[in-house]
């Protein structure tokens, strides 16, 4: 039971994370998106984050592979990383990317954590 309560859980962090995205790009253009940023960097990704933690250190406890915490921890590592890219003097990455390539590699991640994180639940 423990073990479907923490799927249950990661599955709505990753649910509330695409919802997020797709409300992105179903909204007009408009150049001030921090809203959505801010929801996905500030209480979905540390949500995703404290979940891959626990994830590792229960694994044995909750029977789970130890991928799943690997993958959200990856996928939240890699994309605060390269927000803060800016911070970190790195800024020269990210010009190197045509525009919107920052939303794909979002998109991106977001479909290949997804689609191990189903692959693994499936597999069980």
């Amino acid at each position: 039971m423990p073990t479907q309560i923490f799927y249950i859980l990661i599955f709505l962090g990753m649910g509330v994370n695409g919802f997020f995205y797709l409300a992105w790009l179903l909204s007009p253009p408009n150049p001030d998106r921090v809203g959505f940023w801010f929801f996905i960097y500030f209480l979905v990704f540390p949500y995703l984050g404290i979940l891959g933690i626990i994830a590792l250190l229960l694994k044995n406890a909750l029977n789970i592979p130890s991928g799943i915490g690997v993958a959200l921890l990856l996928y939240v590592g890699i994309l605060t990383i390269l927000l803060n890219s800016y911070q970190l003097g790195l800024t020269w990455m990210l010009a190197l990317l045509p525009t919107g390539s920052y939303e794909f590699i979002h998109m991106l991640l977001y479909v290949l954590t997804l689609g191990y994180l189903i692959i693994l639940k499936v597999n069980r």
